[in-house]
């Protein structure tokens, strides 16, 4: 009998991706979890439009997806929209982490088997023990102690950091972790979403931290040669140590630059022993396939970091 799952933060780009895939899987019944009302949308990315999210939910109900509207603030709207669901999977941005503890609450009144988690990025149960207070470590303290409630609400639960999302580290001049020489996991936000359903579809994923290199798993130098590569021209860039990193954080004021920042601190201070991202999926998903890089650049990684240095007009 197929489980059912139930994805919040549907419209965003990997959970757009996760519902998708989970069709294409075929091994799950799939329900879509719609804010009700005016709750505003704070969508890392921003948010679709109107008309793309109503022809996105048009396409779902075509192929069978229940959407389901509920006050994501309300246990009392969150409790009966639930029931029935047997994994629950959070694709929350960045910036609505804290929403999260409402729908564990209510996932738990419900009946709900397991929750995942918005944790795409880094191995945040070691982030948060890092040196050096950044707003990326008090963002990875949140994560980390959100755990504790799910373990607290007596519900399984799969975690699954990402790594780096490409996109968001290829404006120029690149700003290199390190000496761009460790492998690192790579995933580029649709992979993210398209890796989701096999990692919770595998039985080594209860109650795991399952960190995965969605799109590929390689050295900074070695993406950049094939950006290189596939553009045909030479990638600008810059090689910062953990001190410059640091210092370089501590002069950024406020945005969304100061937050890259100390993603970038936290990686250059990476113990040796704890690795801050993996690749799982390297050895208990040999058959996923992130989207290759010749096609993820020129379709989607170039087009993104356009827009995203329009926008902070660099």
């Amino acid at each position: 009998m197929k489980k059912t799952v139930t994805v919040y933060g549907a419209t965003g780009v990997a959970g757009s991706a996760c519902v998708d895939e989970m069709l294409d899987q075929g091994l799950f019944n799939v329900q879509v979890l719609l804010r009700q009302g005016q709750d505003r949308d704070r969508s890392t990315l921003g948010a679709r439009g109107d008309s793309d999210k109503q022809a996105l939910y048009a396409r779902w109900r075509e192929r069978g997806v229940k959407l389901i509207e509920a006050d994501v603030a309300s246990h009392a709207s969150l409790i009966p929209a639930l029931r029935g669901t047997d994994y629950l999977v959070s694709c929350a941005p960045y910036a609505a982490t804290e929403s999260q503890y409402a729908l564990i609450y209510a996932a738990r009144e419900a009946g709900v088997e397991r929750f995942v988690p918005s944790e795409y990025g880094f191995i945040y149960e070691w982030e948060q023990f890092w040196p050096n207070d950044t707003e990326h470590r008090a963002m990875a303290r949140q994560k980390a102690f959100i755990r504790r409630v799910i373990e607290l609400a007596g519900l399984d639960y799969t975690i699954i950091p990402a790594g780096l999302w490409i996109e968001y580290y290829m404006l120029e001049p690149v700003a290199v972790m390190g000496d761009g020489n460790t492998r690192m996991a790579w995933s580029s936000g649709h992979d993210v979403g398209r890796i989701i359903p096999h990692v919770l579809a595998h039985p080594a994923s209860r109650n795991a931290v399952c960190p995965v290199a969605a799109t590929t798993y390689c050295t900074w130098n070695e993406l950049l040669e094939a950006r290189e590569r596939i553009l045909g021209r030479t990638v600008e860039r810059h090689y910062l140590g953990a001190e410059q990193w640091l210092a370089a954080y501590a002069a950024q004021p406020p945005g969304p630059i100061k937050t890259v920042m100390a993603i970038g601190v936290a990686a250059t201070q990476c113990p040796e022993g704890m690795p801050l991202w993996a690749n799982w999926n390297g050895l208990h998903l040999p058959e996923f396939k992130g989207t290759p890089l010749d096609e993820l650049f020129p379709g989607y990684i170039e087009p993104f970091v356009a827009a995203m240095g329009a926008s902070l007009k660099i």
